[in-house]
Parts: C-alpha cells; structure tokens; sequence
C-alpha cells in the first residue's frame, strides 16, 4: 500500500517541488499516513453516481478545513430525481494564473471480492432486483486521494486554486 501511495503521490508533488524547494521523500512521509487513511475511507464507502451524498460531504469538509470557499450540491442530471453532488473549493492565494483540478467521486454496481480489511460491502439492486455490490472498481478513490493530496499541497502556488 505504501508504495501505491507513494507513487500516486508523487504526482501532485512534482508540482509541488516545483514552486518550493522540500525535500520530496520527506514531504511523502509527512502526508502517507492521512493520504492512506484517506483513501481507506472513499474505498469503504462508494456510492453511485447521483448519490454521492456522504463522498461530496467529506471532500467539502476537507477543502473548507484547508481553508478553500466550498460550494456545495453542484450539477444537474437529465434524471430529475438524482440531485447535483459536486463540490467546488476555490483558493485565491494572491495574483498568478488560475489552476484547475478535479476529480471523479462515484462508483460501479460492482460486488468487491478483494478481502482487503477495508474493502466495501455496501450494496444496491440491479436492474433486474438482484442484490449487488457497490464498489470504487475504475480507481475514484484514489482519484480522490491524489486531489486532496494536492489541494493541500498548492498552499504555496500563487493565483487562484478551483
């Protein structure tokens, strides 16, 4: 796990190491720990598209702990009884160039058969009335990890976050 991690993480802090001078496997080593907890925790609990109520919660919370303006309950759908999850964070850190980031939330109506201690076991009903799991199987999870990872780590980027 720490390896994946520390992979992943390595992305956003590339951009990182570029506007400060940190030491890189120290700056890894700082963050590993929330990063993995972070990423336990979207796995353990997916949810579909169009209800990703608790996921858009916990991204919201984490960007307003950052110190971002959240906007809440963004999108809509072609199907009326879904609501609009999204969240926007937004940074403005003085003049610069605007940068954007996103990331993916929901998951498949897949059953998770990895036995992993944190693996999901929430569950939905097919089409058909079947009981079937619900899963981050396309990797939203990790998505969601990197995008915290580097809403974190552009506190010294100068100009607009979003």
């Amino acid at each position: 796990m720490k390896n994946i991690a520390s992979i992943l993480f390595f992305l956003f802090l590339v951009i990182n190491q570029i506007f400060s001078q940190i030491n890189l496997d120290d700056a890894i080593n700082k963050e590993l720990g929330s990063l993995v907890a972070t990423y336990t925790t979207m796995h353990s609990a997916p949810e579909l598209s169009g209800h990703e109520e608790k996921t858009s919660a916990f991204i919201a919370a984490q960007l307003t702990g950052l110190g971002y303006e959240v906007t809440e309950n963004v999108g809509k759908f072609e199907n009326r009884n879904w609501k609009g999850y999204g969240v926007i964070g937004m940074l403005k850190n003085g003049d610069g160039p605007v940068a954007l980031v996103r990331t993916d939330m929901d998951a498949l109506p897949v059953t998770e058969k990895t036995n992993l201690s944190y693996a999901s076991d929430i569950k939905t009903k097919n089409d058909a009335g079947e009981d079937v799991g619900v899963m981050h199987a396309c990797g939203h999870d990790i998505h969601m990890t990197v995008f915290l990872g580097v809403a974190k780590s552009l506190f010294t980027f100068h100009g607009t976050i979003s």
